[in-house]
């Protein structure tokens, strides 16, 4: 990872973890819209939103485990579902990262619709 691409990701995942301790998991989604229209001309900038996302939570799970009784929790429902512990910590994971990748495509989308509509507009004057 390159030194610009590294900051960049542990921004949006201190960004990730931020609105959603503040606004819970609906704020996943609308600040990676937020993110992806920031950077329109970045490469891959779906996926690195997604995992950007996922590792937030992943923090934020990791982070609530430490001294309480999330821990038991998961241990408690990882012998139910007969699964190792941290299946259930990636399937955690695996929630904010789906929905900041769907949020990013169809953010994306829209703006490049929108961009695209713009743009006939003005030249069909």
């Amino acid at each position: 990872m390159r030194g610009r691409t590294l900051i960049l990701f542990l921004l949006r995942l201190a960004g990730f973890a931020l609105v959603t301790a503040a606004g819970g998991w609906l704020a996943v989604p609308v600040s990676a819209a937020f993110w992806v229209l920031l950077a329109r001309e970045e490469r891959g900038r779906e996926l690195s939103l997604a995992l950007a996302a996922g590792a937030a939570w992943g923090v934020l799970v990791a982070w609530s485990l430490h001294g309480t009784s999330a821990g038991r929790l998961f241990a408690l429902l990882a012998g139910i579902f007969r699964v190792p512990g941290w299946t259930l910590v990636l399937l955690t994971m695996a929630i904010p990262a789906l929905l900041a990748w769907s949020a990013a495509v169809v953010a994306g989308d829209v703006a490049a619709t929108l961009q695209a509509n713009a743009a006939r507009r003005r030249a069909g004057r």
